[in-house]
């Protein structure tokens, strides 16, 4: 069993200045393999081989799809695509476009089939 210093802080009176703040000091008991196990762990920054593959195959499928989204697309198709990428809504869309909420939602389904179309041949 090891024992690890905590610190707990007590604000005291008020100075002109700020806060004035004193410390006490505990000794708590704690298992050394508990602290050991620290040293094993992975940050969160890290990336395996396979998250790292993983993390480029996504990487290279959005490629893909933004370059068939620019060059495969029409333009009507392109402008409801990104609108609905960026969050916006078939209604917020079609005040955009003027034009009716039925046609962005054609536009919008024809531009998704396309696209599987292309990307899943």
């Amino acid at each position: 069993m090891t024992f690890v210093r905590t610190t707990t802080w007590k604000t005291s009176t008020q100075l002109a200045m700020g806060k004035r703040r004193e410390f006490e000091f505990a000794e708590v008991p704690v298992d050394r393999l508990i602290l050991e196990s620290f040293a094993n762990e992975r940050s969160a920054y890290h990336l395996t081989e396979s998250e790292a593959t993983s993390t480029s195959a996504l990487d290279k499928f959005r490629n893909r799809v933004n370059w068939h989204i620019n060059n495969s697309l029409s333009v009507r198709q392109k402008q409801v695509i990104r609108a609905y990428l960026a969050g916006k809504k078939e209604r917020e869309i079609a005040d955009l476009l003027g034009v009716t909420q039925q046609v962005v939602n054609i536009y919008k389904h024809r531009a998704i089939k396309k696209l599987h179309k292309i990307l899943h041949a």
